[in-house]
């Protein structure tokens, strides 16, 4: 059952992964808690930051779905004004770190409190574009107003598909699925 969700989460880094690289060096002079700044709004339609992170810290179950096994898993998720840290209780010792930018969100991995990657994603976006502010395949395909996965209902829902594995985020939740493969063997969906 461990294995299982350590790929789960394995899977899961791998197509943020795929969504940029490490290395990116860190803007200086970006005030990150300007409300007012305004100039980015026009270049897309999506603010990924209300997709992407929570609005509130909370915990969140998930389960993983794969070849007829089903596991559920925890994550906490902390958050302040411009800066989401998310840790699961299935790999305590890593820990995935959102900040938002004026005209980015920087998200970085930790593993024992050492970084362990990272990558930046544009902070809005249209249907259509690339999501990351590098090089990826990681595109904002749809909107959903409505989307029901495995008996689960969400509103206000953002497709972003990296090569053909979809992700989906609810506007003020964040992450409520991933699924793996074409034949919806493997899934990951919010629970509660």
């Amino acid at each position: 059952m461990k294995r299982l969700l350590i790929a789960g989460s394995s899977i899961a880094l791998f197509l943020l992964a795929g969504c940029g690289s490490a290395g990116e060096r860190e803007d200086n002079g970006i005030d990150k808690t300007s409300e007012s700044y305004d100039a980015t709004r026009s270049k897309g339609s999506y603010n990924l930051w209300e997709y992407m992170t929570p609005a509130n810290s909370h915990t969140s179950t998930y389960t993983v779905l794969s070849n007829g096994n089903r596991i559920k898993y925890s994550t906490n998720y902390s958050v302040k004004q411009n800066r989401v840290v998310e840790v699961s209780d299935y790999v305590s010792n890593e820990k995935t770190i959102y900040e938002r930018y004026t005209d980015k969100i920087k998200v970085r991995f930790e593993k024992n409190n050492r970084p362990n990657g990272m990558y930046d994603l544009k902070l809005y976006v249209n249907i259509g574009d690339r999501i990351t502010v590098r090089d990826s395949s990681c595109i904002l395909n749809r909107h959903l107003d409505d989307f029901e996965l495995k008996g689960k209902h969400f509103s206000d829902v953002i497709e972003v598909k990296c090569g053909d594995k979809p992700g989906y985020y609810q506007k003020g939740v964040g992450e409520i699925a991933q699924i793996d493969d074409n034949a919806e063997k493997s899934i990951r969906v919010l629970s509660k």
